[in-house]
């Protein structure tokens, strides 16, 4: 059950994360758009024509790729450690020998 509850407040943060990131944007749209109609003294509307759909993807992929090598790198490490304690008792069981 606290898997599931970890998992929906990350998709909260990330709901509440992308909110912000659309209410920037409208803002500097409109700060555009105010510019643009100072300049020209006729109103003008800002393009959407990116996608940054694809961008966040990219990005967020890339962070869990990134995770993803972290992790690898500790379990490595952590087995590493593993192998040389087991290395260690051994000399200590040889040596009671």
């Amino acid at each position: 059950m606290e898997v599931h509850n970890a998992e929906g407040a990350a998709t909260n943060k990330q709901r509440l994360e992308v909110l912000e990131e659309q209410e920037e944007l409208i803002q500097d749209e409109n700060k555009q758009e105010e510019s643009a109609k100072e300049t020209t003294g006729s109103e003008t509307k800002v393009k959407d024509d990116q996608d940054l759909d694809e961008k966040e993807e990219a990005r967020r992929a890339e962070a869990e790729a990134e995770q993803a090598a972290a992790d690898a790198d500790q379990a490595e490490h952590k087995e590493h450690q593993q192998e040389q304690e087991k290395g260690e008792n051994d000399k200590v069981d040889d040596t009671k020998k």
